[in-house]
């Protein structure tokens, strides 16, 4: 079974720009889903910032196939669609830049190649190192994995906050 879980930091435009890029050079399918309420849009062509700019939690899910749309939730759409690679979008928020993830878990080794390039791409285009901070305690703990893009280090350096995924702790980029 092949996994991959990369957590990092970017902004709005960079993530489309990637997404646009990885999409065209692997012939991927891209499909945009909203959580709550569950909703699903097919993207034809490239996938653009306004596409994006909608309230609630929004993933983008890469395939190699179109997928099956006929589905009813979140769990249904990953049943009949196996081997995808999911991008949980982290948005901008008046409390701070939250994180993105990249996911993939599957025993396709076609898919999971693949999926290999996407995240070697994300791992060219963002730098490694952070320092986790409990806001209440103070206490730090290095986050060497982290990665975050030249956006988010700059949207950081102007005083943005950088947020996890869930939690109530922030990021120091290192520089």
């Amino acid at each position: 079974m092949k996994k991959i879980m990369i957590q990092f930091h970017a902004t709005l435009e960079e993530l489309v720009e990637y997404i646009n890029s990885v999409s065209s050079e692997f012939g991927l399918f891209v499909t945009v889903m909203l959580l709550r309420p569950f909703a699903l849009k097919e993207i034809d062509g490239e996938l653009s910032v306004e596409e994006l700019s909608v309230d609630g939690d929004i993933r983008i899910i890469l395939t190699t196939q179109k997928p099956s749309m006929d589905v009813t939730s979140p769990n249904n759409f990953y049943d009949l669609n196996q081997g995808t690679i999911g991008l949980h979008i982290g948005r901008l928020t008046v409390q701070g830049l939250k994180e993105s993830a990249l996911a993939f878990m599957s025993d396709d080794k076609e898919k999971a190649a693949i999926a290999n390039k996407v995240a070697s791409r994300l791992k060219m285009l963002t730098k490694a190192g952070a320092i986790a901070v409990n806001p209440i305690s103070g206490a730090e703990a290095s986050a060497r994995s982290h990665r975050y893009t030249v956006g988010a280090k700059a949207m950081y350096d102007d005083g943005v906050k950088i947020l996890p995924l869930a939690g109530n702790s922030f990021f120091k980029l290192a520089d």
